[in-house]
C-alpha cells in the first residue's frame, strides 16, 4: 500500500496547457513533456498487418490484463507520494492532459469550497464552480483582457461587541445548484450554525467518489481503488489538506474553525509550511496579517524558531521579498532563486496581494486555460500601499516577539557561488531588501516610487533588522558579470551594496526612483556614522563614565504599556530620532491614501519623498511633509515611532490621525475587520515559555 502524502493532491494548481509551460524540458533533465524520440535506424519494427477477423472483437489477455493492473497501480503510488513529474514523464501525451486537468479540478473545487465556506452553495458541483470561475462561453474571450489596474485594501477597525444577525437561511441547502446563478443575491446566502459535514468530510468525499470533476474518473490511467482506500486509511491526512487550502484561500474562519473542531494542530504541520504558505498568498485587500497572526496563536510558542526556512531554504522575509518582486516587477523566477527553475514561475502567481485577483478569478482561468503559466507584465502596477502595508504588519507579528525567528538570518534569495573559490554567498535580510529595491528601479512597473522598501526597511528596522549587518557578497556575481578568473566577493553591508550599483544604471530610473534611493541610502549611512560617546573627566570613575548610555523616554511604555518595551518584553531597538518621526508618517500615509482612479499617485500629497531627502541629507533643519507641518498625526513616542494607542503594533487610522483625512471611505472596493491585536499572542507565548 502506498503511503499517501494528501497535500500534495491539491499540489495541481494549473490546467495542462499551462503546467507544460511551467515544467518544460530542462537542460539536465528529460522532459515528460516532450515528443517521443525517433526509432534507432538499426531496428526494423514492421508494422502489424491488418488483423483477422477472429481476433478483431478478442479482449486483451489475462497477462495484458495483469500488465494494465500493475502500471495503474504504480502510478497510483507516484501520485499518492507526491512524484507527480514521475508520473506523468511515464504516461502518454492523452494520459497526461487526463491527470493533470482530472487533479487540477480538485484543486479547484478544493479551492473554492474553502474560499467561500460559510456562504452560497453547500455542495459546489463542477457546473456552479465553472459558471463563477469561467463564465458562460461567451464571456471567455473578454475574460482573457487584463484585469483593472485598481487595488482593493483593507481597514482595520476598532473592535465592537455586537450580536450578529444572519441572513435568512436557504430553505434547501442541500439541493443540487447546477442552475444557480453566481451573480444573483441568493446565491450568496449564508448557512446556518451547523453545516452539517466539516470541510475536511467534504474533500474527502469528492476525492473518493471523484464528484469534483466532469472527467469520469474511470478514464484514468490509475487505480482508483488504492487512492479511495488510501484516502479512507489516512484522514488525518486530509485534514492536512484541509489546513493548506484554508491558509491559500484566506478563509481566516475557516481555519478557526478547523482549529477549534479538532483542538489540536494536524499531524506533520510543518510539511505544509503554514506561515511560509500564508506569506505567500499574502492578501492585502481581504486578511492583511490576520491569517498570519492566527497560525502563530494556533503553533506552538517555538515554532517560528524550531522552523525558520521551508523545504527551499527560504525565510518568511524571502517569501515577502518574492511576492513584492512576483507582483511588481519583470523579473524572472530563475533569477531570484534556483529552486524555480523549474517551475519557471514564482509560487503564488493566481494571487494577487492587492485583491485584484485570486486563483478562482475568471481572468487568471481564462490565462491559464490559454496557456499562460505566469502573470504578464502589463498585468501588473507599482508597489502598492494595499501590498506594503501588509507585508509590514505581517513583519510585525512574526518579528515582533521576544520568542521570534532571528529576523538577521541569511536570506536564501540571489544566492550566487564564487567562479573561483566555490565560496557559497548569502545575502542578509536588508542585503536582500536593497536588491528588491535596485529591481523595483531598474525593472518596475511604471510609477514606482520606493516608497515601499523604504517603509519595510523603516519597519524592520523598528524590530530589530541589523543595518550594520556585514556578509560576503558580489555585486558582479549578482549583475551577471563576475570574471571566472578571481574572487569578487568582499564583507559588505547593505549600504555597501547600495553604493557599489553602477552609476550608469541609475541614470536609467525615473527621477522618483532616483530620490527613493537616495532616501534609503541615508537611512542606511545615519547608522554607520555612530557618534563616539564623550568621555567625561570629572569626579565620576571610568566605570561610572561607561555605564549604560541615556535613553530617551519612550512614551508608549510610560503611558500605554506600563512595562520595558525595549529592554526587557520585546526587545524592539530605540531607533535613531528622526527615524521615529519617520515611521510614524509612513503608518499615518498607509493607513489613510489609496489610489482611487488611473492618474492618481502612488502616493498621497500628504508625504513628500523629496522633502525626506532633504531632511535626511541635512539640506533641512525639518521634515517639511504636510503630515509633519499641519500636525496631522496623534502623539507617538519620540523614542520608536509607535503610536500610543493598545493596539500599536498594527493602529487603525483613527489612533493615528488627529481628523479624518483618508480617502478610502468606498465600501465596494474595501474590506473591514476587527482591529489584529497580536500582542496578546505575544504575551501569551511569553507565559508559555516561562512556565
Amino acid at each position: 500500500m502506498a503511503v499517501i502524502i494528501s497535500y500534495r493532491l491539491t499540489s495541481w494548481n494549473l490546467p495542462y496547457v499551462a503546467y507544460v509551460k511551467a515544467f518544460g524540458k530542462c537542460h539536465d533533465q528529460a522532459s515528460p513533456f516532450g515528443p517521443a524520440g525517433t526509432t534507432p535506424p538499426y531496428l526494423n519494427i514492421p508494422s502489424p498487418g491488418a488483423a483477422s477477423s477472429a481476433h478483431q472483437t478478442s479482449d486483451p489477455s489475462p497477462t495484458t490484463k495483469l500488465v494494465h493492473h500493475k502500471r495503474a497501480l504504480d502510478r497510483s503510488s507516484l501520485l499518492l507520494q507526491g512524484r507527480h513529474r514521475e508520473l506523468l514523464t511515464i504516461s502518454s501525451r492523452e494520459d497526461r492532459i487526463t491527470l493533470t486537468d482530472y487533479f487540477h479540478d480538485f484543486y479547484m473545487y478544493s479551492f473554492v469550497t474553502a474560499k467561500y465556506w460559510g456562504k452560497g452553495p453547500r455542495r459546489w458541483t463542477p457546473a456552479v464552480i465553472s459558471a463563477l470561475t469561467l463564465g458562460s462561453s461567451d464571456r471567455r474571450l473578454e475574460a482573457l483582457q487584463a484585469p483593472s489596474q485598481l487595488c482593493r485594501w483593507l481597514i482595520y477597525v476598532p473592535r465592537i461587541n455586537y450580536e450578529h444577525i444572519p441572513d435568512i437561511p436557504d430553505s434547501n441547502p442541500d439541493a443540487e445548484r447546477d442552475d444557480l446563478d453566481p451573480n444573483s443575491l441568493n446565491f450568496w446566502q449564508e448557512w446556518p450554525s451547523d453545516p452539517g459535514s466539516s470541510y475536511t468530510e467534504v474533500i474527502h468525499e469528492s476525492i473518493t467518489h471523484g464528484s469534483f470533476s466532469r472527467i469520469p474518473s474511470d478514464t484514468l490511467p490509475l487505480s482508483t481503488q488504492l487512492i479511495t482506500e488510501s484516502v479512507r486509511q489516512h484522514s488525518k491526512a486530509v485534514e492536512l489538506d484541509a489546513w493548506k487550502m484554508a491558509i491559500m484561500s484566506g478563509n481566516v474562519e475557516l481555519l478557526v474553525t478547523l482549529w477549534e473542531k479538532e483542538e489540536a494542530l494536524p499531524e506533520k504541520i510543518a510539511d505544509i509550511h503554514p506561515i511560509h504558505l500564508a506569506a505567500t498568498f499574502l492578501d492585502g485587500a481581504n486578511t492583511g496579517c490576520r491569517m498570519i497572526a492566527e497560525l502563530i496563536s494556533m503553533l506552538p510558542w517555538m515554532y517560528l524558531r524550531n522552523y525558520p526556512l521551508d523545504d527551499l531554504d527560504h525565510t518568511l522575509l524571502d517569501k515577502f521579498m518574492i511576492n513584492i518582486l512576483r507582483s511588481h516587477t519583470s523579473v524572472y523566477p530563475e533569477e531570484v532563486s534556483n529552486a524555480f527553475n523549474p517551475p519557471h514561475r514564482f509560487p503564488g502567481e493566481e494571487k494577487n496581494n492587492c485583491g485584484r485577483w485570486d486563483a478562482d478569478s475568471p481572468v487568471i482561468r481564462a490565462l491559464f486555460c490559454s496557456g499562460y503559466s505566469r502573470i504578464p507584465n502589463d498585468w501588473k502596477h507599482a508597489f502598492c500601499h494595499t501590498a506594503i502595508q501588509a507585508i509590514c504588519h505581517s513583519s510585525i507579528a512574526i518579528y515582533g516577539s521576544s520568542l521570534s525567528p532571528d529576523i538577521n538570518a541569511l536570506s536564501g534569495l540571489f544566492v550566487r557561488r564564487c567562479g573561483h573559490c566555490g565560496l557559497q554567498l548569502k545575502l542578509g535580510p536588508l542585503h536582500a531588501l536593497v536588491v528588491v529595491t535596485f529591481y523595483l528601479a531598474h525593472r518596475g512597473m511604471s510609477g514606482e516610487t520606493l516608497f515601499g522598501p523604504l517603509a519595510i526597511l523603516v519597519c524592520l528596522m523598528s524590530i530589530g533588522a541589523d543595518p550594520l549587518l556585514k556578509t560576503n557578497m558580489s555585486v558582479e556575481d549578482i549583475l551577471g558579470t563576475a570574471e571566472p578568473d578571481r574572487c569578487h566577493h568582499r564583507p559588505l553591508d547593505a549600504l555597501d551594496l547600495m553604493e557599489a550599483v553602477p552609476v550608469s544604471l541609475q541614470q536609467t530610473w525615473t527621477s522618483k526612483c532616483h530620490t527613493g534611493w537616495l532616501c534609503i541610502t541615508e537611512i542606511f549611512r545615519m547608522h554607520r556614522d555612530r557618534p563616539t560617546a564623550a568621555v567625561d573627566d570629572s569626579s565620576e570613575s571610568d566605570e561610572e563614565s561607561i555605564s549604560e548610555p541615556h535613553h530617551p523616554v519612550c512614551q508608549l511604555e510610560e503611558r500605554i504599556i506600563g512595562a520595558e518595551l525595549h529592554d526587557e518584553w520585546l526587545k524592539w531597538p530605540r531607533p535613531k530620532p528622526k527615524l521615529a518621526l519617520l515611521w510614524a508618517t509612513i503608518q499615518a500615509e498607509l493607513l489613510t491614501y489609496r489610489r482611487i482612479k488611473i492618474g492618481d499617485g502612488w502616493m498621497s500629497e500628504n508625504f513628500s519623498m523629496t522633502a525626506l531627502n532633504d531632511w535626511l541629507e541635512g539640506k533641512s533643519a525639518t521634515f517639511k511633509t504636510p503630515l509633519v507641518e499641519r500636525d496631522m498625526l496623534k502623539e507617538y513616542s519620540t523614542c520608536c515611532g509607535w503610536f500610543l494607542c493598545a493596539g500599536f503594533p498594527t493602529p487603525t487610522a483613527g489612533d493615528v490621525c488627529e481628523t479624518h483625512f483618508m480617502n478610502m471611505d468606498i465600501y465596494d472596493r474595501t474590506t473591514f475587520h476587527p482591529q489584529q491585536d497580536i500582542t496578546d499572542t505575544w504575551m501569551d507565548m511569553a507565559m508559555e515559555e516561562e512556565s
